[in-house]
């Protein structure tokens, strides 16, 4: 076998390693890391160009966040910590800021980004966390339902990931 041969195939093995590693990464926090239940609301249920999907909005995506701190970005797409904690049956905003916080017993940070609509009425900001769209498989429709939870996985970056979603109860789907 050739030089060049060996290299190529040294290549293709070292990007199809690194594919499976990030796929086994993402598939050992969404079984593994801790779950929280969120309380959500969807918003527009169906696009006719990418198929039936869920774009979904939480009652932690509203926040009132603080002015940064001076030479912090600020603005659409800067990094905004979240300390979450459970209120009943749902995980709840107890505080946000631009610089990492630190979790007490009982609370889960979670890291997101402040939406680019910029700050809403009443001094509210988006804050958008990657799990505002759940694709609904082809051919299930629009489902109908009165309550959507959402169960999340919160990886070690902080970051979180949509374990499952729960329409009226049900599993969906």
């Amino acid at each position: 076998m050739s030089r060049t041969a060996k290299w190529f195939w040294a290549l293709v093995a070292a990007q199809a390693l690194f594919l499976l590693g990030w796929a086994a990464y993402h598939e050992y926090v969404r079984q593994n890391a801790p779950v929280l239940l969120l309380k959500g609301r969807p918003v527009d249920p169906q696009d006719l160009l990418r198929g039936d999907y869920l774009t979904l909005n939480y009652d932690i995506s509203d926040v009132t966040l603080p002015a940064p701190a001076s030479g912090t970005a600020s603005g659409g797409g800067a990094d905004v910590w979240v300390l979450l904690e459970r209120k009943d049956r749902y995980f709840e905003v107890v505080q946000v800021a631009h610089e990492k916080l630190s979790p007490k017993p009982g609370q889960v940070l979670a890291r997101g980004s402040e939406g680019y609509s910029g700050r809403r009425a009443a001094g509210k900001t988006r804050v958008e966390y990657g799990i505002e769209q759940y694709f609904v498989p082809e051919g299930q429709g629009s489902p109908r339902f009165k309550l959507l939870e959402v169960e999340v996985s919160v990886s070690p970056e902080h970051r979180l990931y949509i374990k499952r979603v729960l329409l009226d109860g049900q599993a969906f789907p």
